[in-house]
């Protein structure tokens, strides 16, 4: 038994993403099948990027923005590498170290099939899930000739359109899609655009302000392709093979440095599952998988470019690549059903600094980072009567090694060289380890208790970063980091009274050697100059969160969720006070009623924030005020074929933000941070053809 979040999305080619009727539920792995879920229907909504919807409808979800795509998420107070990220299975990660590039950017809304969202450290199947694991299963080819269309257009210049092919019977299925988007730059409810924002934080002559001449850009462009193929080798035996690329360009990233002119992706993925092979293989499962992101970010938009006639700026070039596999097995024993398991992966992480146009080089960031992890596992479920019971151990060993500090491009390669001294490797061996048992009162009413302790180790940035120029260090890695563990207990229960179902649930997480960013002045040519690193603290994550629904009727749904998470250091930082952890959003809810008669739909709801009461000061975070905004959406079939989706979100073109200003996502150095806004009043049509 896992807990966990499921959203379901069932209709072909959804292009802004799905209206989800989301459940909290207790998955039982019974016989080490798909997990058995209610289904949701698709609607829409008029998101552009995975990040969006997922904090729209999960509470304990809240978005980090940064950009109109390519936002990360923070998932009950867990960050970055504290929470994992799969696709079909497969892990990627993104190049850019100020998180650009998120792992969630790099799949196509229209292309998904379902999403599974874990929270805490339950799951042993894959390397890093300490916080949380976020599961993305993309769609399967169906039978038959067809496909559909889509076309959305929305405020602020919108414009996206999807296409989906598919071909095949019942032992050969392909598919193929291709998307293409493009945006203008959105405004806040009070009608500022992202480059007027990052104006009124820094004033219009800051070095990291847009030059005048810049402020009308697009937002981004954006453009992906993707194919799959399923092959039923036999009734026992299915092979599936996928490839998606995606290219964005010219991304503005107002409360950053830099922008990215490229974020280029390819991913392949093949798995391979034969059934019943034998009484001591139920199941087995071999996947592989490699994905590749390359990231081109620079300053030739800003006030920094103008040097030397405005003829020289710099970029980033940084590139993520990860191999990985995976054997699984399946078999009875004992009354359990087993999952055993090897697990391994190689991600190497690259970047360096140029000068432009000449592209000769200045400074390596990434020093060539590779990260080996081999791992093996093990998992069990016991049904008796009414009680199930779940056990999983994970055993990792990772080596960690960065290869260029003999690097001569490196500025001052003698200091940095005395700073990581022969710290050029690191290794750690860690076991993670969880048992939830559930007890079923009867068909509508549960509890359950969850107990595990999950590991991640620190990336290559956090070790090795190199952000030494003119006698300063900007930011520099902490090659002493120790893993960081989570040792989380969760309680829960899924019941239902006066018609109402509902889902309550509280955890407590103890965190050693949590991996903090911060911000540090010590050793600087400059004193009142600071620069980023990462040490190891202790620190502790509670919090409870609330889910209902309610049906009125044959046609009226009403649903809401609301969420409340703290954090704490139990370790003050030397030469700081504050003990509030960063990025712990404050109480965060949502309310909604639907009408689905088969005919129309229709749905009005309201989002709603806390303040940020409870922040680290410290280390650049802020008071930031409440919200509540209004959503309204109405869909109908118009034919068999083709379906018409509108709707307007923030209705009353409220001035907001979701997230704060934490230096750990490596804002704009030691000046003012740039908070940027949500889009105001936005309304949006998205037109469904299906053949």
């Amino acid at each position: 038994m896992r807990k966990g979040v499921v959203l379901s999305l069932l209709c072909a080619g959804a292009l802004f993403g799905a209206e989800l009727d989301i459940q909290k539920v207790v998955i039982e792995e019974e016989e080490l099948q798909t997990p058995t879920l209610q289904s949701d229907e698709v609607k829409f909504t008029r998101q552009q990027d995975l990040a969006e919807i997922l904090s729209k409808y999960i509470p304990e979800i809240n978005m980090v923005r940064a950009s109109a795509i390519g936002n990360d998420v923070v998932l009950r107070g867990f960050k970055r590498d504290d929470i994992n990220v799969l696709i079909d299975g497969a892990k990627v990660y993104g190049a850019c170290p100020n998180r650009m590039d998120p792992p969630l950017m790099h799949t196509s809304i229209a292309d998904i099939q379902s999403i599974q969202v874990l929270e805490g450290p339950f799951d042993v199947e894959n390397f890093g899930s300490m916080g949380g694991a976020i599961k993305i299963i993309t769609k399967d080819p169906q039978e038959g000739f067809g496909g559909n269309l889509e076309a959305t257009l929305g405020s602020y210049g919108y414009n996206k359109f999807d296409l989906n092919l598919h071909a095949g019977d019942d032992k050969l299925k392909m598919q193929i899609g291709i998307t293409r988007e493009n945006s203008e730059q959105y405004e806040d409810g009070n009608g500022r655009t992202l480059v007027e924002q990052n104006w009124d934080a820094l004033g219009k002559t800051a070095p990291d302000a847009y030059q005048e001449k810049y402020k009308d850009l697009d937002a981004y462009t954006r453009s992906a392709i993707r194919s799959k193929v399923v092959y039923n080798i036999a009734d026992n035996q299915t092979l599936k093979l996928s490839l998606y690329s995606d290219k964005a360009t010219n991304v503005l990233y107002p409360a950053f440095q830099m922008d990215a002119q490229l974020d280029e992706t390819l991913m392949l993925n093949a798995n391979y599952t034969i059934k019943n092979l034998s009484r001591y293989s139920k199941a087995l499962t071999i996947e592989t998988y490699y994905s590749s992101v390359k990231h081109d970010m620079g300053t030739e938009f800003r006030n920094s470019a103008v040097i030397m006639g405005g003829k020289m700026y710099r970029t980033h070039h940084v590139e993520s690549r990860i191999k990985g596999a995976k054997v699984k097995n399946s078999f009875e024993l004992a009354s359990f059903v087993w999952t055993v398991g090897l697990d391994g992966s190689v991600r190497k992480w690259n970047g360096i600094c140029l000068n432009e146009p000449s592209k000769t080089p200045r400074q390596v960031r990434i020093p060539n980072v590779e990260t080996k992890n081999s791992a093996i596992f093990l998992k069990g479920l016991k049904n008796i009567d009414n009680v199930s019971m779940q056990i999983g151990l994970r055993y990792d060993n990772t080596d960690i090694k960065a290869k260029r500090f003999d690097d001569p491009t490196i500025a001052n390669i003698a200091a940095v060289q005395n700073y990581y001294k022969d710290k050029h490797s690191k290794n750690y061996n860690d076991l993670s380890a969880n048992v939830v048992v559930n007890y079923n009162f009867d068909e509508k009413n549960a509890i359950y208790v969850g107990l595990g302790q999950g590991i991640r180790v620190p990336d290559g940035q956090e070790l090795y970063f190199v952000g030494f120029m003119m006698g300063n260090w900007s930011r520099k890695g902490n090659p002493d980091l120790k893993e960081s563990k989570n040792r989380e207990l969760d309680i829960g229960y899924k019941g239902e009274i006066f018609d109402t179902s509902f889902n309550v649930n509280f955890f407590y997480s103890d965190i050693k050697d949590y991996i903090y960013a911060y911000k540090s002045n010590e050793g600087n040519v400059d004193p009142n100059a600071y620069y980023l690193t990462w040490t190891n603290i202790d620190a502790h994550i509670y919090g409870a969160s609330l889910s209902l629904q309610r049906a009125i009727g044959d046609y009226l749904m009403v649903e809401g969720g609301i969420s409340y998470q703290r954090g704490k250091k139990d370790d003050l930082i030397p030469g700081q006070n504050d003990d509030d952890l960063a990025q712990i959003p404050p109480m965060h809810g949502r309310l909604a009623l639907s009408y689905d008669d088969g005919e129309w739909y229709m749905m009005a709801e309201s989002i709603m924030s806390a303040g940020w009461r409870d922040y680290d000061a410290d280390n650049g975070e802020r008071h930031v005020g409440g919200w509540g905004v209004v959503n309204l959406k109405a869909s109908k079939d118009l034919t068999d074929n083709v379906t018409l989706h509108v709707g307007v979100d923030n209705l009353f073109d409220k001035t907001y933000a979701v997230n704060n200003t934490y230096v750990g996502r490596a804002l704009i150095g030691g000046r003012t941070p740039v908070l940027i806004n949500e889009p105001g009043r936005y309304l949006y049509a998205n037109v469904n053809v299906r053949f």
